[in-house]
């Protein structure tokens, strides 16, 4: 289980607007959004408002198999609720994730983009393919 927390400012004279979306979600909108979530693989889901002197946030947080899986078929899905959901992020945060399809299909850095910090977690799998030099050593005892 992998999970991701999204912070989105909520455009000004949004915020009636963002919570009418959520409404909507437990509402109208909740058959769909189930049977998106099932399909996503998301297990759970929550979203909060949170209000600062700076202006609104939404504060969305996933659980998922595969956070990275749902993500980009959230992104790249061209089903009707998907699609509507994506086009309510673009109204109430000003966020295209058409703008994020490059990250689904994990290409190279752009000329114009650095990477400056990356770390991947090595499992014990991992490390049982690639022994230490410790345990070389050990072995040669």
């Amino acid at each position: 289980m992998s999970g991701i927390v999204l912070t989105f400012p909520i455009l000004t004279g949004k915020v009636e607007a963002w919570r009418r979306f959520c409404q909507e979600l437990s509402g109208s909108q909740l058959q769909m959004y189930l049977s998106s979530r099932r399909r996503l693989g998301i297990t759970h889901e929550s979203m909060a408002l949170v209000e600062t002197a700076f202006g609104a946030t939404s504060m969305t947080s996933l659980e998922a198999n595969d956070v990275g899986q749902a993500l980009c078929q959230i992104i790249t899905s061209i089903l009707p609720f998907d699609h509507w959901y994506r086009e309510k992020l673009l109204d109430l945060h000003g966020i295209n994730l058409t703008g994020y399809e490059q990250f689904v299909h994990h290409e190279p850095l752009q000329r114009n983009q650095e990477l400056l910090f990356e770390w991947t977690l090595e499992t014990a799998d991992q490390r049982r393919v690639k022994p230490s030099r410790q345990n070389n050593h050990a072995k040669d005892r």
